[in-house]
């Protein structure tokens, strides 16, 4: 059986906290390892703060969507938003042999949470993102 947890919330910083405190509650109960619950939150920053950054170059308030879902083996996380079309999956991993000082902007977080999860699926369906993040219960951190 699967447990579910829906959030609209809108694309304020302060979301975060709030949401990574509502996503510990739920998860509480299924005494995951510390690994999982460490990829879990990580990758709700990661992904959160770049729709934050980088979705919504004119400003103004919009919503953004977080689902979880937990079922016996899997925990599946999805972010669903109306900014610019985004597909992490295409980002170049960023040089990490480079110098701190010679690197561009950004890149790092994804590359992070793309080693993390187990799989990662984007599409962009009317006008809006829809990214599916996957993860073993029992998850080991790179």
């Amino acid at each position: 059986m699967s447990r579910k947890m829906a959030v609209v919330l809108e694309n304020k910083l302060e979301e975060l906290s709030v949401l990574t405190q509502m996503l510990q509650v739920f998860l509480r109960p299924y005494q995951m390892p510390s690994a999982t619950l460490y990829a879990l939150e990580l990758t709700l920053e990661e992904i959160l703060v770049n729709i934050l950054s980088y979705a919504y170059e004119g400003g103004g308030t919009h919503a953004i969507e977080f689902k979880v879902e937990v079922d016996e083996s899997m925990i599946a996380m999805k972010f669903i938003d109306s900014g610019t079309p985004f597909n992490p999956l295409t980002v170049q991993k960023a040089d990490t042999a480079q110098p701190l000082m010679d690197r561009g902007i950004g890149g790092l977080g994804i590359n992070v949470v793309r080693k993390m999860r187990d799989m990662m699926e984007y599409q962009r369906k009317d006008d809006r993102n829809i990214l599916r993040i996957w993860f073993q219960r029992q998850q080991e951190v790179v």
